[in-house]
């Protein structure tokens, strides 16, 4: 009995003090105004500002944030690569680099070449131990090998682009006055350059557009490009040579810019923008009716483009006295441009 009294007399005590505290916590202290509790209460709580200003100071703070700013640039970098990521191409001169490059390219005998593609190859069937015969690397690191030649697959490529290799090729040869081996192909942004003579037999390609520098290999017979998107070949064709056509396409280029530059002066481009007639009679007269407008192709004003420009050279005062110029003439109007509209006033 005893002992029980004194557990209860000291749970009463506890609760009794435990009631005083909160009472002293709720209620007002005697003899302290309110502005005084406040000021009271407001420095406890800079007391504990300060005490977590001590455990996150500045310098803390930009430790703590420069481990997360990392944390997520780790991880939205891992998240951004796919496992199948394709590595930069290293095609070297040895047959064996081009075994592995067979083994994963897709086999596709009907599809259409685009201008991303760096290397166009034609294989040998012995050099390189198989029925393909053309493998051509892209910008994108794709790769395809298929069945049909290589001469082929580039021709197809010059019918999308509307201007074959012997074209190209003819022009270069009378701008530079001379018969040129391995031409390269430049129109505009297209720049290609054959390895080895495409009218006679196959041939390898490059496209020079792709291309940012070379250098020549040491000790062998090569040349290696850089491409790119990393990408690097080795050329089996002299240094010299490389250099030269390189020399030759920058020529093209340069001379095919001075023409476009003169054309768009003529039809009144400044730096690509048109320069508007404004109240000019032939301005005004473009807005005419359509139907005194004469309707003619651009196929057919190409033609006849082609037409003035023969009867011209045909007209050189060489070929003045030559009988044979008079028979070209007559030859060029009925074989070949009899049909176009508006040629010598001919009626349709």
């Amino acid at each position: 009995m005893e002992k029980k009294v004194v557990c209860k007399s000291r749970k009463g005590s506890n609760q009794k003090v435990s009631q005083q505290s909160i009472e002293k916590s709720s209620k007002p202290i005697a003899g302290m105004s309110k502005a005084e509790i406040l000021a009271g209460h407001s420095r406890n709580d800079s007391v504990a500002s300060k005490d977590i200003g001590k455990i996150l100071d500045p310098a803390t703070l930009d430790t703590i944030i420069s481990h997360l700013r990392t944390s997520l640039e780790e991880t939205f970098t891992q998240s951004s690569q796919t496992k199948d990521a394709l590595e930069p191409f290293l095609v070297l001169l040895d047959p064996e680099s081009i075994q592995t490059y067979l083994e994963q390219a897709w086999d596709l005998d009907r599809f259409v070449l685009d201008n991303s593609f760096l290397y166009l190859l034609s294989l040998d069937p012995q050099l390189h131990r198989t029925n393909f015969r053309t493998l051509i690397f892209f910008k994108d690191g794709r790769l395809i090998k298929t069945r049909e030649s290589s001469n082929n697959v580039i021709r197809s490529f010059f019918e999308l682009i509307g201007f074959s290799y012997d074209f190209i090729r003819g022009i270069s040869t009378r701008v530079n006055g001379k018969e040129g081996h391995c031409v390269p192909y430049i129109l505009g942004r297209y720049s290609f350059l054959p390895l080895s003579g495409p009218t006679r037999r196959q041939s390898s390609w490059v496209n020079l557009s792709k291309v940012q520098h070379y250098r020549a290999l040491k000790g062998e017979k090569g040349v290696e490009i850089h491409c790119e998107n990393q990408h690097v070949f080795q050329l089996p064709v002299r240094s010299q040579f490389f250099a030269d056509k390189v020399k030759q396409a920058g020529q093209t280029i340069h001379r095919q810019e001075h023409l476009l530059r003169n054309v768009l002066r003529n039809f009144d481009y400044v730096e690509g923008r048109k320069e508007e007639r404004e109240n000019n009679l032939l301005g005004n007269a473009f807005h005419a009716h359509t139907d005194r407008i004469s309707m003619i192709s651009m196929e057919d004003y190409i033609r006849i483009f082609q037409f003035s420009f023969a009867e011209t050279a045909l007209k050189h005062p060489s070929l003045r006295d030559n009988p044979v110029t008079d028979e070209a003439l007559q030859l060029l109007r009925e074989n070949l441009y009899s049909d176009l509209p508006h040629l010598r006033n001919a009626v349709r």
